[in-house]
């Protein structure tokens, strides 16, 4: 990788600097996205991956600092925030002249926050690469009228709105994956029998306003998507590189625009490739489930949430749960593996709600569910469930299986390793209790116990989620 006279710097730092990194299957596409269009601009970015790589923090600072860019650009994330200040303070140790650029959710739900820190010296909200070229393009300082950053001057904090997003998606690069080693992501997906893939997105936003969701803040608006034309000629772009590769759209919502997939449909069949997808349930029909047979898909994840038809409607998911019990069915019946999302212990959820929402994952599980992961309910700042609370409450911290508090012995065996692995790679949890009936060290309990209900296909009662309260 050839370095000289670079602007930026990106660094992807893994969840925590402190113990092994628990690498992920993909890149940071956010990254990677914002590289390739400033490099498609003139302007010179690269990236150091150190949540791949496994580097120390000291190393990472001092990789970033050797290469000497005029930016360092970071992404802050609820869970990994404080791990991302401490590579910042590292940076300016080592190279004070450095610049650094936060973005990231974080950034945009609490620019204020984040640039308390002496180390963060702008901020980028919402949309990035507009905003980031216009920052790497001003002259020293002349920062007012770049349209969604956060900086200091003076020593005051100055929040310059955000006033528009790209409204043609198209404009925007292919993404540039020779800025990143992929062959270890390869191989991870290789131990875990997830097929050779590489990842991009069709769109940005989601025209849906869940509760407890940041997309209605971070993408406001209507959906945006790039066009058909585009996206396949993308994917014979990346072909031609990486040969037979699978593609993982990681849109929020696939399926949402019935004339775009039926378009897609149309055109995906002539190329031969396989890909994965994100979709409502309520998205889909049978004639929907034969397309993506048809024309490839081989793994589609559906957001669920809860099993609760009342809640579905006080978190404004509203999902019609017959229709994802129907559908999931169908996937089956036209070989599409399906995995389904849920979540547990939000802040206003009862031991009966619980037990509704494991219940209902074990009757998906009857009924030819392939796989599913539960979340502990974390407030992310910016969204509307988060607004209902003390600040303090959206913070979130990365989950470590040393901090059991006593209860594996409290209970019968041990937890089943996949419980374990899946926390292990979906890992946040809330900093504090957010729920009236259960600690989060009863709710990571409650979802290893839910993982080996489902797996057997047993139904939980409320008195054993109610047992969890008296360990």
């Amino acid at each position: 990788m050839h370095y000289k006279n670079t602007d930026i710097v990106f660094l992807a730092n893994p969840l925590t600097w402190d113990r092994e990194s628990r690498m992920d299957i993909k890149p940071a596409l956010n990254l990677l996205y914002l590289a390739s269009y400033i490099n498609s601009r003139g302007l010179k970015a690269s990236i150091i991956d150190a949540g791949c790589e496994n580097m120390p923090l000291k190393t990472a600072a001092e990789k970033a600092a050797a290469i000497n860019p005029r930016f360092l650009g970071v992404s802050f994330y609820q869970g990994s925030h404080d791990g991302v200040i401490k590579l910042c303070d590292e940076v300016k140790k080592i190279a004070p002249g450095i610049k650094t650029i936060g973005g990231g959710p974080l950034m945009t739900a609490a620019p204020d926050r984040i640039l308390a820190n002496d180390s963060v010296d702008m901020g980028v909200i919402g949309e990035g690469e507009y905003s980031l070229y216009e920052i790497l393009s001003a002259g020293k300082e002349k920062f007012e009228k770049i349209d969604g950053i956060a900086y200091k001057t003076g020593g005051a904090l100055i929040t310059n709105p955000k006033t528009s997003y790209i409204e043609n998606l198209d404009a925007l690069p292919f993404l540039d994956y020779s800025l990143i080693d992929m062959k270890p992501y390869f191989a991870l997906q290789e131990k875990l029998s997830v097929p050779r893939s590489i990842f991009m997105t069709t769109s940005r936003g989601c025209a849906f306003r869940c509760t407890y969701c940041a997309s209605p803040f971070l993408w406001p608006g209507r959906v945006r998507r790039h066009s058909v034309e585009r996206i396949i000629n993308e994917i014979k772009h990346h072909r031609k590189i990486f040969g037979k590769i699978n593609i993982g759209f990681l849109d929020d919502s696939f399926f949402a625009d019935k004339k775009w997939i039926d378009d897609f449909f149309s055109k995906i069949a002539d190329i031969d490739v396989n890909y994965s997808c994100i979709g409502r349930a309520d998205h889909i029909s049978e004639e929907t489930v034969k397309k993506l047979s048809e024309t490839g898909c081989n793994f589609v994840s559906m957001g669920v949430e809860t099993g609760s038809a009342k809640k579905q409607k006080e978190l404004k998911k509203f999902l019609n749960l017959d229709t994802v019990m129907k559908n999931v069915a169908l996937f089956h019946k036209y070989g599409i593996y399906c995995r389904c999302f849920f979540m547990i212990g939000f802040p206003d959820e009862t031991v009966g709600e619980m037990a509704e929402t494991i219940n209902f994952a074990v009757d998906l599980k009857k009924n030819d569910m392939r796989d599913c992961t539960f979340f502990v309910t974390n407030l992310y700042a910016g969204t509307e469930m988060s607004k209902k609370f003390e600040d303090g409450l959206w913070k979130t911290k990365i989950y470590n299986n040393d901090e059991k508090a006593g209860l594996e012995s409290s209970r019968a065996g041990k937890p089943e390793d996949f419980a374990e692995e899946k926390f292990s790679r979906y890992s946040s949890i809330p900093a504090v209790n957010i729920n009236p009936y259960l600690n989060n060290v009863q709710l990571v309990e409650l979802v290893k116990i839910a993982y080996k209900k489902i797996n057997e296909k047993r139904y939980i009662s409320e008195a054993e989620i109610e047992a969890l309260r008296r360990l």
